[in-house]
């Protein structure tokens, strides 16, 4: 009787050790299953224009279920400076699309050797030391070093900043600027086709000028009338004929 009990606690634990060992198995065989299938093996790019991604080859055999699309995007844009945006989407079991915009130059600031071509949120997209840009320039009261500064910098300058974010209300309202001149850190002239300028502040709220001055500009259109010049520093513009 003692001899059978001991036989079936021992059977017992032969038992336990299998179904542990196939467990075991069973757990590596699907890691190896999920780790092998969901390799990353294609790269779909979308793009309106030819692009070549950097570091685009760190991404190939990762396993997609576990990357994190967010962090991807956020990494692709930090490598690629001609990228705006990046939008990662998983494709099972093996393709990741990347749908990218691509940055276009809008305006160049004068430095003191050349030219950096910014994008409309400040990024460097080109630096150039000889010939003129076909661009609006900047006129910076204070020049910046060619040097300091690489492709894919960003000019965090709060008033090159502003003169971006004005530059881009100008544009949706149509009206064309030639040159920026940054004088000082409380004006911003905006010298437009026509011989007009327009004259905006940092210290003032950038929406308020933003509202006072398309007010403005409708009212003349509706009444046939022109301008020379508009200054929205004061609460209430300037406006000379």
């Amino acid at each position: 009787m003692l001899l059978n009990t001991s036989l079936m606690k021992s059977l017992n634990k032969i038992k336990y050790f299998v179904f542990f060992c196939f467990l075991c198995m069973l757990f590596f065989g699907v890691y190896f299953f999920i780790n092998k299938y969901f390799l990353i093996k294609n790269i779909q790019l979308n793009s309106d224009k030819k692009l070549i991604l950097i570091n685009k080859d760190k991404l190939i055999n990762t396993n997609l279920l576990f990357i994190n699309e967010e962090k991807i995007s956020k990494q692709i844009v930090k490598d690629n400076y001609l990228l705006k945006t990046a939008i990662v989407e998983k494709i099972l079991p093996s393709t990741l699309k990347i749908s990218v915009s691509i940055y276009e130059p809008c305006v160049s600031l004068i430095v003191n050797i050349g030219f950096f071509n910014l994008s409309c949120d400040g990024r460097i997209l080109q630096k150039i030391k000889e010939g003129k840009p076909l661009l609006p320039q900047i006129n910076y009261y204070q020049k910046l070093n060619f040097n300091s500064f690489q492709t894919g910098d960003w000019i965090d300058f709060k008033d090159i900043q502003q003169a971006l974010y004005f530059f881009d209300k100008l544009q949706q309202i149509n009206l064309s600027v030639l040159t920026i001149d940054i004088k000082g850190q409380d004006m911003l002239v905006f010298n437009l086709k026509d011989e007009k300028t327009i004259v905006f502040s940092i210290k003032k709220k950038k929406e308020s000028q933003d509202y006072q001055l398309e007010l403005i500009v409708k009212q003349f259109k509706i009444e046939g009338k022109d301008y020379k010049k508009i200054d929205l520093r004061f609460n209430k513009p300037i406006v000379q004929f």
